[in-house]
């Protein structure tokens, strides 16, 4: 019998936790349809305020669903697992 508080049972809650937003849900599903974009496109293509599409984008970080790559002076944003995207699906 596994226990509550297994670390995996805490890892698959944070995910959950991370999409219980629209908005992330919204920018998980941009990040499925497009794969790796640049912070700017998620706001711009969201309609939705920049440092608003940063916390959200900091709390998907934070629960490892997504992934970032810092390339000059943008930050590119993908899918951490392709099967997160086909979960949402």
């Amino acid at each position: 019998m596994k226990l509550v508080n297994d670390p995996l049972h805490q890892f698959k809650a944070g995910i959950f936790q991370a999409l219980a937003n629209p908005t992330r849900v919204a920018i998980v599903e941009l990040l499925r349809d497009e794969g790796e974009v640049p912070a700017g496109r998620v706001h711009e293509t969201l309609g939705i305020e920049q440092a608003n599409a940063s916390q959200h984008l900091a709390e998907l970080r934070a629960r490892n669903v997504v992934g970032a790559r810092k390339e000059g002076n943008q930050v590119f944003y993908s899918l951490r697992d392709k099967l997160l995207g086909d979960v949402l699906n």
